[in-house]
């Protein structure tokens, strides 16, 4: 279908889910294409694409992130290179690499647990977070295991909460400047 909205995919191993995922990655990507005769700067990378619209990609494992990025790296780059793929799992050294990581990426491969981590102090940084549009999680199911679930849930919850956030903070702006 030709929606934005959101979606659950449920179907068995080797059905394609990982392709739908990608399919809603280049319909991102593809949605805020900007002429190719931009120069690089801080909000539009070398193809084109702004760095305002990032994917978050949430898989249970780092072997499962990693596996995904190898891939997607060398797949997204042979069709722009200026797309690019970050890893932030448990191995990240400090809070602030990781959001510097964040801010120079389109599409972000973590866990739960380590995006739990990252979206706690969501408040210092709506801006940034605000700027995924996409959210894309492997194995969801995991969500009603006793011991991973509850933390696959809140990350959900606060990226929602996170959303709303970011699109009242732009309404609020838009409505002063144009209140003057």
């Amino acid at each position: 279908a030709n929606s934005d909205d959101n979606a659950i995919i449920s179907a068995p191993t080797g059905a394609g889910k990982t392709v739908l995922f990608e399919m809603a990655m280049a319909r991102m990507f593809a949605s805020n294409l900007v002429g190719k005769h931009l120069q690089h700067n801080k909000q539009y990378g070398i193809g084109g694409v702004s760095n305002m619209r990032k994917a978050v990609y949430i898989a249970p494992s780092k072997a499962l992130c990693e596996e995904r990025q190898a891939d997607w790296s060398k797949r997204i780059a042979d069709i722009d290179p200026g797309i690019t793929c970050t890893t932030i799992t448990g191995d990240a050294t400090t809070s602030s690499s990781c959001y510097a990581e964040i801010a120079s990426s389109h599409l972000i491969l973590t866990t739960p647990e380590k995006w739990d981590s990252i979206t706690r102090r969501w408040n210092d940084y709506v801006v940034l977070l605000g700027s995924i549009k996409l959210v894309l999680v492997d194995e969801v199911h995991m969500i009603g295991e006793a011991e991973r679930g509850s933390c696959l849930e809140s990350v959900l919850n606060r990226m929602k909460a996170i959303h709303r956030a970011a699109t009242a903070r732009k309404l609020t702006s838009v409505e002063i400047a144009t209140s003057r």
